[in-house]
């Protein structure tokens, strides 16, 4: 990432020596009736009530701190450690403004107090260094796939994925869990099975060991701060926050061709076949759905669908992958979380 860089292709304002990404995606921070581990608001409001349930159809919001009925609702902070929920239902433009908060230590109760950062939400470039360096000398140092994290809240109407786990294999099925209390509470040294300090659990690590990121294959679907740029529609509606930044390094703009868009279509424009090193145009061959590198699956963003998502999701299976990126018109899901990312000023 070198200074005077194209914004554009996920460059930087200056040279940086590297970034920070957080370990394990976004987690709900402990229960709501625990006084001792208590979520507090951020300054962030909900901008949309609605979700995407199971049954695709819409309906009024309730999630991990109780029902949202209206927009003044605020976000809770989130945390991010191993063993706990996963922050879902959280449409992009929300995602994205709270990771920007993270590094305003004088943001309202922030828990973190980091001083001389810039935070954002991950960029399709950031996710994609990952990507490769987990597959480098610096990472697993081998071609040996992460396994996936395929633990799920089996009953909940909330809870759909859970940070800091992995899989006894790299495409195992979904492993629904009927007791979320002793995954989100381990209570012996040894914990349930994958847990992410265990020999399993090591092996769902970018680096093979406790030292790398968890959770970017499995858990949940991951929002990345990349849309194609229709000028309108879900753009508008559900990534506003994102659409209006005006500072460039903080987001990927795709060039659409104009036409109404279709994958394929925004898919071989030139503009965005260029584009290196975000783990997209190099690691697939069409933009329609299939599988690339790993044959883990893609998708590219469309007219309807504008905005990236990364990583795969618990239920997954052979699909998911660090490789693996998906289309999402950008509103709440159970499916979909999200970590950032921290830059030292």
């Amino acid at each position: 990432m070198k200074a005077g860089s194209n914004y554009a292709n996920g460059g930087w304002d200056k040279e940086i020596p590297g970034f920070w990404i957080a370990k394990f995606e976004a987690g709900y921070v402990g229960e709501p009736q625990n006084s001792t581990n208590e979520a507090k608001d951020s300054p962030v409001k909900y901008s949309t009530i609605t979700t995407w349930d199971g049954n695709k159809t819409y309906k009024e919001e309730i999630y991990y701190y109780g029902e949202r009925t209206e927009k003044s609702t605020k976000v809770k902070w989130p945390t991010f450690q191993p063993c706990r929920p996963s922050m879902n239902r959280i449409g992009i433009s929300d995602a994205y403004e709270l990771c920007r908060k993270i590094g305003d230590k004088d943001a309202e109760n922030n828990p973190y107090q980091l001083s001389n950062v810039d935070s954002h939400l991950i960029k399709n470039s950031e996710w994609g260094a990952v990507a490769y360096l987990s597959y480098s000398d610096y990472g697993r140092g081998d071609a040996t796939e992460i396994t996936i994290n395929n633990i799920s809240a089996e009953g909940s109407e909330t809870i759909w994925a859970v940070t800091g786990y992995g899989a006894s294999g790299v495409s195992s099925a979904t492993q629904k869990i009927e007791n979320l209390e002793e995954y989100i509470n381990p209570g012996s040294s040894s914990g349930p099975a994958g847990i992410w300090y265990s020999s399993q659990g090591q092996k769902a690590s970018t680096t093979g060991n406790t030292s790398g990121v968890y959770d970017m294959v499995g858990g949940a679907w991951e929002w990345t701060a990349g849309y194609v740029d229709i000028g309108s529609g879900n753009v508008s509606t559900y990534g506003s926050k994102l659409r209006s930044e005006a500072n460039g390094k903080y987001k990927s703009i795709y060039v659409h061709n104009g036409d109404g868009g279709t994958d394929t279509a925004n898919y071989n424009e030139d503009a965005n076949r260029k584009r290196k090193g975000e783990a997209i145009w190099e690691t697939s061959t069409t933009g329609t759905v299939s599988t690339g590198w790993n044959k883990d699956y893609y998708d590219f963003v469309r007219s309807y669908d504008p905005f990236t998502v990364r990583g795969g999701g618990c239920g997954s299976e052979s699909g998911a992958g660090v490789f693996a990126f998906y289309r999402s018109a950008g509103y709440c899901s159970y499916y979909i979380g999200f970590r950032p990312v921290l830059v030292c000023e």
